[in-house]
């Protein structure tokens, strides 16, 4: 499973290169790397998927005075780069037991300032693609996917992160493609990915210093030994993404049969990469109190480890509403969802743990 890190890499020899401020060898393989594997014209590697889609709305020039319409059910690293370009996110809920919008919610809100639609993937999770283009399209709305937790999903065959203008991965410890830190966008227009490319070096332009800085950009830069660490697992991409299916399926089906919970249902044209097993419990039991015994017994989990919640409870986008948001249905959901978090080196003894703690905090429950 982890062989591609077994290559000797002479770290020493790379900090040795001389200083070059046109040349990142290693960043430009890496985004070569992605658009094949992902099959765009333009991949952009920057520090963190937060980074990235700070760089997308800032790419597409949303600033003061717009709005975004972004799901209840998101993360807040999710929706904080709405408030970094200064615009206005719209929470939405979802549609009952599904992770998607609820269309009739999200059409509602369109309003003259709205000026994207932000999908949040998560555990790789598809939203209903086909209808979510169509509400763009007919608005005039950009989509710009989070795609930081579906490496390798798809829908109809068509990766997430494919669909909209742009679409934002990350690759911190956990993600399919991991390398501690890092992330990287894909889009098939190449003036985002100019502006992309610009906003992470703090507008420098290396090859033409004579455009550099002519605008506030960041240092969104990755360094080189993470582009490297990076375009070896796009490299055995397929192999990660089996693996990950596997331990998913497996542990989805050493639950079956269990009283008290089910499974996730996808749609048919959705083909998820496995980043969590979803599972869900029976209304009558108590689904928090679960996930933080869970998490207290060395299970991490969205909700019992990391306080997963709708975001908009979060006082950081307290200033941001201007009316009290109800999304009931993203609140029944978290209240009966087990996402649970998985690691690639967990092998099916790590996995049966994991089953057997699960079925014996049911039966206590129960």
């Amino acid at each position: 499973m982890h062989s591609f890190f077994d290559q000797v890499w002479n770290v020493e020899t790379l900090l040795r290169r001389p200083i070059d401020p046109a040349s990142f060898p290693e960043t430009r393989a890496f985004e070569a790397a992605l658009c094949d594997c992902f099959g765009v014209r333009e991949a952009i590697a920057v520090s963190s998927g937060t980074s990235a889609l700070h760089c997308a709305l800032a790419a597409l020039s949303i600033g003061p005075g717009d709005e975004l319409l972004v799901p209840a059910l998101a993360v807040v690293m999710s929706i904080a780069p709405v408030l970094y370009v200064g615009a206005t996110p719209v929470f939405v809920d979802i549609t009952p037991g599904r992770i998607d919008f609820d269309y009739a919610d999200l059409e509602r809100k369109i309003t003259p300032r709205t000026k994207a639609i932000l999908p949040v993937y998560l555990w790789g999770a598809a939203y209903t693609m086909p209808r979510l283009m169509e509400v763009a399209t007919q608005y005039g709305l950009a989509v710009v996917e989070d795609a930081c937790q579906a490496h390798g999903s798809t829908w109809s065959d068509r990766a997430l992160g494919t669909w909209g203008k742009v679409g934002c991965f990350s690759m911190r410890d956990g993600k399919l493609i991991a390398t501690g830190e890092g992330g990287f966008l894909l889009t098939n227009d190449p003036h985002i990915a100019a502006f992309c490319r610009a906003f992470r070096t703090h507008w420098g332009t290396p090859g033409d210093p004579q455009r550099s800085y002519q605008r506030l950009g960041q240092n969104y830069r990755l360094s080189e030994p993470l582009a490297w660490m990076g375009r070896q697992q796009v490299e055995h991409f397929a192999q990660i993404l089996a693996h990950r299916r596997w331990q998913t399926r497996f542990l989805q089906e050493g639950v079956l049969g269990l009283s008290g919970i089910t499974v996730y249902q996808h749609e048919p044209e959705e083909h998820p990469n496995g980043f969590s097993p979803l599972l869900f419990l029976d209304k009558t039991l108590v689904g928090r109190q679960i996930a933080r015994r869970l998490a207290e017994q060395g299970v991490p989990n969205s909700v019992g480890t990391f306080g997963l919640r709708p975001a908009h409870e979060w006082p950081l986008f307290a200033a941001s509403l201007t009316e009290p948001v109800q999304t009931p249905h993203a609140q029944h959901l978290l209240s009966r969802m087990l996402a649970l978090s998985l690691l690639p080196q967990y092998t099916a003894e790590d996995l049966l743990r994991i089953i057997n703690i699960i079925k014996s905090i049911l039966e206590e429950e129960i």
